[in-house]
């Protein structure tokens, strides 16, 4: 292999991150711990665990940065050397880094090692009072442990960042004393001082078939309490009747989720007061409209067994922001006015068309499905067509991390296949918030599907979240050209120009112009006879707060 085509591979394959260390080569850890790769980048993915992942870490440990005063960094590297530890390796970091040094000393790195597959939290001694041992052990322990068994490690890291924003908030309100974090710590489960995991090492557990023991519940409130029981009984057996059957594939993921993890969800829920939210065949376990990531909601659906719960929805539109923030999805869904109360978020506001849209009727044939196409995967890994039918089925039902893996070995076969630059979009948003790497999907896609609503609709929607107002105007009209009655283009295109209008400058001379364009598309959503009430109902929310509406 030349060096042009090895440097071209390498540049694939890392420059993804944003690092310019990535494009050194060889790897050598010696120079690399010797000092922090230019650029501040608070993500150094030097093995691909993060590369689907890498917008939205980076968004959430500047966040951390700029709210809390703490430089939290991931890194991730190949090897340590053949003589150093990955504590060595962590502290030579630190050290050498200087990471935090710009914000009081308050530094925090955490460190995954490909080759032994071992995790090091290195903590700042400016931070060691709230950041503790047994707090780090603990978080290792119950989030990356749980998720690298379901060959999730990505979604772990992520995690572990969540529960490490926690006490950045402790720190940051200085409302503690030793005491407190001592009895903080001791809701944990330590393993010792070190703070660092091999992985490897666990071993996945024996489940027992107890599936029929926790049924659907005649009732939504029925089916909530043999949830709990199931947590109380550290039940790891994915076919619980209270399940659907796309919720059973899900936990077939997780079985090897730690004891310390059910007994937090039984004591988190046990005695926790609710309230049952029921509309036709959905319901919701409602905690009430309290911040709090332990209060964001449970959906259930009733089906011919009776109410179980409704994994693909769940994922779909409850989401966790920023600790303690939870949301509401506003997108069209059947669970949409048991919550229009709560707080909400239009962050994956995808317009997908009947095709990809989850129907509760089809869950189990879809399951069905899943499961052979998934058996045909695992034998025909190159067959295009397996590999585009297990694609779809995988973005349809929420297993986006999957989906992703799939409609990249898609593009392997053929760069430039629709269905991935569809597909990987849709995943990319719907699992990471991944907006940059969308639009470049779905610009592809537009391209070779030039008249297609969705992509008009979804590209006009990608570029709306990320401010390009104009941009987003031009392709949400060519979508109207297609579909005179599309109210997703028309809601939009109001927000469009609402948006241009609240970042008018003070001598803006077109501001009233897109004031009145804002209002114009409203009033042509309201006049569609296909008009979606609630869409309508929340961009009248909207306009209302910019004060264009009163």
């Amino acid at each position: 292999m030349n060096i042009k085509r090895l440097i071209l591979i390498c540049f694939i394959f890392f420059g993804i991150t944003g690092s310019a260390w990535a494009l050194k080569l060889p790897y050598n850890v010696d120079v690399f711990l010797r000092g922090r790769p230019s650029g501040g980048e608070l993500v150094e993915d030097h093995t691909g665990v993060l590369v689907d992942a890498h917008e939205y870490v980076d968004s959430y440990l500047k966040m951390i940065r700029k709210q809390y005063g703490i430089e939290a960094m991931v890194v991730s590297i190949p090897n340590t050397g053949k003589t150093r530890s990955i504590q060595e390796a962590a502290v030579e970091m630190m050290e050498n880094w200087k990471v935090g040094i710009k914000h009081g000393g308050r530094g925090l790195i955490l460190l995954l090692v490909d080759d032994t597959k071992k995790v090091k939290i290195e903590v700042a001694r400016e931070l060691e009072d709230v950041f503790t041992d047994a707090f780090t052990g603990y978080i290792e322990d119950k989030q990356l442990r749980n998720y690298y068994l379901a060959g999730d490690l990505g979604t772990g890291l992520i995690a572990v960042m969540e529960e490490l924003e926690k006490r950045a908030r402790i720190k940051f309100q200085h409302r503690f004393d030793e005491r407190t974090i001592r009895r903080l710590d001791n809701e944990f489960i330590s393993q010792g001082a070190g703070a660092s995991r091999g992985l490897i090492d666990y071993k996945a557990r024996e489940i027992s078939e107890v599936g029929k023991q926790y049924p659907a519940g005649a009732t939504p409130d029925e089916a909530w309490q043999t949830i709990i029981r199931s947590y109380k009984n550290k039940v790891r057996d994915p076919n619980l009747g209270v399940y659907t059957a796309i919720t059973r594939l899900a936990y077939k993921d997780y079985t090897n989720f730690s004891d310390s993890y059910y007994n937090e969800e039984y004591k988190k829920y046990i005695d926790k007061s609710y309230e049952i939210i029921k509309k036709g065949d959905y319901a919701v376990v409602f905690f009430g409209n309290k911040k709090g990531w332990d209060n964001s909601p449970f959906l259930l659906a009733k089906t011919n067994d009776g109410w179980q719960f409704d994994i693909v929805h769940q994922r779909k539109y409850i989401r966790m922001g920023t600790n303690p923030h939870w949301m509401m999805e506003r997108a069209n869904y059947p669970y949409a006015w048991h919550l229009y109360k709560c707080p909400w978020s239009m962050g994956q506001d995808i317009p997908l068309e009947k095709e990809d849209v989850y129907l509760l009727g089809e869950d189990i044939m879809l399951a069905q499905q899943l499961k052979m196409s998934e058996k045909a995967y695992k034998h025909h890994q190159n067959d295009l067509d397996i590999l585009v039918g297990y694609g779809q089925l995988l973005t349809k039902t929420a297993f986006n991390r999957k989906a992703i893996k799939v409609w990249k070995q898609v593009k392997k076969i053929d760069k430039d296949n629709v269905f991935a630059h569809k597909y990987l979009s849709i995943s990319y948003v719907d699992s990471y918030y991944q907006y940059k790497q969308a639009i470049q999907e779905m610009e592809q896609y537009v391209k070779q599907m030039p008249e297609d609503v969705f992509g008009r609709n979804y590209l006009g929607y990608l570029y709306l979240h990320e401010g390009e107002y104009d941009i987003a105007i031009k392709h949400l009209e060519k979508a109207l050209l297609f579909r005179d009655d599309n109210v997703y283009a028309l809601c939009k295109l109001s927000r469009a120009y609402a948006g241009k209008y609240l970042e008018k400058k003070i001598l803006d001379v077109f501001g009233n112009d897109y004031k009145k364009k804002a209002l114009a598309y409203y009033q042509a959503a309201q006049n569609v006879k296909t008009q979606n009430s609630m869409r309508i109902w929340w961009l009248k929310l909207r306009l209302q707060d910019g004060g264009l509406l009163k």
